[in-house]
């Protein structure tokens, strides 16, 4: 019997920026290119800075949540690249580009680095239930900006009489 034998190149992508991030998928190879064409983004998903974001968002699928090996990293990474290059096809049909998940990892990308930056649990009460709720990021500067991206985007069949961030009222609304 006649063997033959066969040669297998399996090519592995890894990060310049943090090196212990490899794969050998090429889809994937294109993530780690753009964060570390990006290297902020890398703080973005191994940190707790960003509340939207950050490790242990729940933005992201439940075993890569808070875990820091590279196949969770890489899948926040991809999620995260996913929303700021505009949301998968199905979000984009539905919500065009106004969709606030998309805002708020641009959002997060543009101002992760400005001083004062931190995220909060953000939520919309009718006086009687929190109805309507996002995870946001936000610095002081942009505080009224964050709040008015999430007044648009919250359920208008309730009258709204306050916005909370981490339980704290940012604000009120006025008795029509």
């Amino acid at each position: 019997m006649k063997t033959q034998q066969y040669t297998i190149t399996c090519w592995t992508f890894r990060s310049d920026v943090r090196p212990e991030i490899a794969t050998t998928d090429p889809r994937l190879a294109q993530v780690i290119a753009w964060a570390d064409a990006n290297p902020v983004v890398w703080d973005i998903v191994t940190k707790t800075r960003s509340k939207a974001f950050g490790i242990g968002s729940c933005v992201y699928i439940g075993w890569a949540q808070r875990r820091n090996v590279p196949e969770a990293v890489l899948e926040r990474l991809r999620h995260f690249k996913e929303l700021a290059d505009g949301g998968d096809q199905w979000m984009r049909s539905r919500e065009g580009d106004d969709s606030i998940f998309v805002w708020r990892a641009r959002f997060t990308l543009e101002h992760y680095r400005d001083k004062g930056f931190r995220g909060g649990f953000f939520q919309q009460h009718d006086g009687q239930y929190p109805r309507s709720c996002l995870m946001l990021d936000y610095t002081p500067e942009t505080l009224e900006e964050v709040l008015d991206r999430l007044c648009r985007w919250m359920d208008r069949s309730y009258e709204t009489k306050r916005v909370t961030v981490d339980g704290e009222t940012v604000r009120k609304f006025e008795e029509v």
